[in-house]
């Protein structure tokens, strides 16, 4: 019989082993940063606001030797402009003390190692601190009234960033701004008073334009000096009727009444803002004594929280 041969094959490999992987040097210290408040309608404020903060590393383990940590600050739902909320909130940049440059990045793309703060624990050295400054960018946004929240996470290389794998601590950095619900009004788009002449009553129906702007939604009041009446000069006290024209107030048709009730709450008229049409309405003035007659209606519009 024929012997089969078979070819004994030999396999051979090797696995090239890196350097060791660099154990965890360092932890994080969770950080509150003090509340930052916005008023979009200061038209004189500051363009921006900056807060600083201090971002503690401590050492982790029990090595003596120098260590570096490469780090960053991280927008988890953001994508363009890092921003304090999911949408349309306040935006921000991170800027380290020891550089002008931002050290901002997103969870959705690579390592930004080009963005990115250092900061070197020294031999025997426990802690390394650094000053970070939050720098607020839109103050001129039209920011809806409210508090806005996030925490933000910090990414950091241990040793050579281009070395290593990133170590993350999750939601360390919190942030909260607000914005308080302001709002600014006037009378025809330039002051806080404003006329209506009937002059001779031939028209019964007068009307004025209220200009309003508002971060979040608002309330309108109105009161008469004169109990709702006009009030013929010379006759003020006078309860006869002959002496008063009575009239009723609509503010964009929606009837005013003269008291605490007022308008039912307002949308938010935002930085854009919107035009109110106050429209004044005055009884048949055919059985009224001859004479000039006057009233002050006071308009309040008060923010709704």
């Amino acid at each position: 019989m024929k012997a089969a041969i078979l070819p004994l094959v030999a396999l051979f490999g090797a696995v090239a082993v890196s350097g060791a992987a660099h154990a965890q040097c360092a932890t994080v210290d969770p950080v509150i940063v003090p509340q930052l408040r916005v008023d979009p309608l200061d038209a004189g404020g500051p363009a921006e606001l900056v807060q600083p903060f201090v971002l503690t590393f401590r050492r982790a383990g029990v090595g003596a030797d120098p260590v570096t940590v490469h780090y960053q600050l991280v927008d988890e739902d953001s994508s363009v402009l890092s921003r304090v909320g999911r949408s349309q909130g306040p935006t921000l940049e991170w800027q380290s003390q020891e550089s002008a440059r931002q050290i901002g990045a997103f969870r959705g793309e690579g390592y930004a190692l080009l963005r990115s703060g250092v900061a070197v624990l020294g031999e025997n050295e426990q802690a390394a601190q650094r000053t970070i400054n939050l720098r607020l960018t839109n103050l001129r946004d039209d920011l809806a009234a409210g508090v806005y929240r996030e925490q933000f996470t910090v990414r950091y290389w241990c040793g050579e960033a281009d070395m290593s794998l990133p170590y993350e601590a999750q939601g360390v950095v919190a942030v909260s701004v607000a914005v308080p619900n302001v709002i600014s009004a006037s009378i025809s788009g330039a002051s806080a008073r404003g006329e209506i002449d009937f002059m001779d009553f031939s028209a019964r129906s007068r009307t004025l334009q209220i200009s309003v702007r508002s971060t979040g939604p608002y309330r309108v009041s109105a009161r008469s000096l004169s109990g709702g009446a006009l009030v013929r000069d010379g006759a003020t006290g006078s309860a006869d009727p002959a002496d008063r024209v009575s009239y009723r107030t609509t503010i964009d048709n929606q009837p005013l009444s003269l008291g605490d009730a007022g308008l039912a709450p307002q949308r938010r008229a935002g930085l854009a803002g919107r035009k109110m049409t106050l429209q004044v309405e005055v009884e048949d003035t055919s059985a009224k004594r001859a004479g000039a007659y006057a009233d002050t209606l006071l308009l309040t519009l008060s923010p709704v929280n």
